[in-house]
C-alpha cells in the first residue's frame, strides 16, 4: 500500500513537472504578435520530434544487410525522420496573426491569409471533417469556407464538444474584440485572455 502511494505521488510530480516544462495552458491575444496556445503547439512538437528520433532509430534494430540495402533503408528511414522534424517546426509555429494588414492562420499543414474586411469573426467550431476534429477557434469569412485555428484547439480526449464549445467561448470573444478593433481601427484592450486547463 506505501509503494502504491509512492508511485502515485510520484506519478503526479512527474506530471506537475511535464506541465512546468511545456508552460501554462493561457493565449495571451494582442495586435500583431503570433497568438497560440503555447502548451498546445509545444506538446505536439515535441512528440513529432520523438516520432522522428523513433522512426530513425529502426535503422540500428536491423539484422544484418548489405551496404547497399544498409543505405537504402537509412536513406527512407532517415528521410521520413526529417519530415517529422519539418513537421514539429510548423507545429511549434502554428498560431494565428491580426493585424491591419490582415490575418493569417498557420497551422501544422498550411497556412491561410484573409483579408480583415473578409472576415466576419471567431465562433468556437470543429477543424475536420465528418464533425469530428478538433474543437478551436474558427474564423467565419463573409464569403469562403471558414478557418480553423488548431493552435488554439483543446484537447478533446472524451468528444465532450458542448463543453470544450463553452470553454473555447470567452477565447472567441476576445478574437473578436480584436478583430473589431482592427477592423475600426481603434486601439484593442490590453491583452489578458486566459484559456483554462482541462
Amino acid at each position: 500500500m506505501f509503494a502504491a502511494a509512492d508511485a502515485d505521488s510520484l506519478g503526479m510530480s512527474l506530471l506537475e513537472r511535464a506541465r512546468q516544462m511545456v508552460g501554462p495552458d493561457t493565449v495571451e491575444v494582442g495586435r500583431s504578435a503570433w497568438i497560440r496556445n503555447p502548451r498546445r503547439t509545444r506538446v505536439w512538437a515535441a512528440l513529432a520530434v520523438l516520432w522522428s528520433l523513433a522512426f530513425a532509430c529502426l535503422l540500428f534494430i536491423q539484422g544484418s544487410m548489405s551496404l547497399g540495402e544498409g543505405l537504402a533503408l537509412g536513406a527512407f528511414y532517415f528521410g521520413i525522420a526529417a519530415l517529422g522534424i519539418v513537421f514539429a517546426r510548423r507545429v511549434a509555429s502554428a498560431g494565428v496573426w491580426i493585424g491591419p494588414d490582415g490575418i493569417i492562420v498557420r497551422g501544422p499543414f498550411r497556412t491561410q491569409s484573409v483579408s480583415v474586411a473578409e472576415a466576419q469573426g471567431f465562433v468556437p467550431g470543429l477543424q475536420g471533417g465528418a464533425g469530428n476534429g478538433t474543437p478551436c477557434p474558427t474564423l467565419e469569412r463573409r464569403n469562403g469556407r471558414p478557418v480553423g485555428v488548431w493552435a488554439l484547439g483543446r484537447r478533446n480526449w472524451v468528444f465532450h464538444y458542448q463543453r470544450l464549445f463553452g470553454e473555447i467561448q470567452p477565447l472567441c470573444d476576445e478574437l473578436n474584440d480584436l478583430l473589431r478593433a482592427v477592423q475600426s481601427g481603434s486601439p484593442p484592450a490590453p491583452p489578458a485572455s486566459r484559456l483554462a486547463s482541462v
